[in-house]
């Protein structure tokens, strides 16, 4: 009987340990998001601007266009883009990468 107490107290000890873990995850991620939110400009940029503000190369941006489905504005046949719905995308698709 005493074994049994014990087990189901160690049992939801690790329960505790695992729901904290993940709540200060889930901080993190919020925090990044409004990060990212707060410093974000609304103004917008095209693809070479876009790059060289997030430090990626071309590739990487058709890339992340295509994956992570980053949203675009076509002025003719050129490409602009609002580094807040950038960021926005990037971080979403890290926390669902997590899941």
């Amino acid at each position: 009987m005493a074994r049994k107490e014990t087990s189901k107290r160690e049992e939801t000890a690790n329960v505790s340990v695992q729901v904290l873990e993940e709540l200060k995850e889930l901080r993190q991620e919020v925090g990044l998001a409004i990060e990212a939110a707060s410093n974000a400009s609304y103004r917008l940029m095209d693809a070479e601007e876009l790059c060289r503000a997030m430090q990626i190369s071309r590739q990487t941006l058709r890339r992340y266009e295509k994956q992570l489905l980053i949203p675009e504005r076509k002025v003719g046949n050129k490409k602009f883009y609002l580094a807040a719905e950038v960021k926005n995308c990037i971080v979403t698709a890290l926390r669902l990468w997590k899941e």
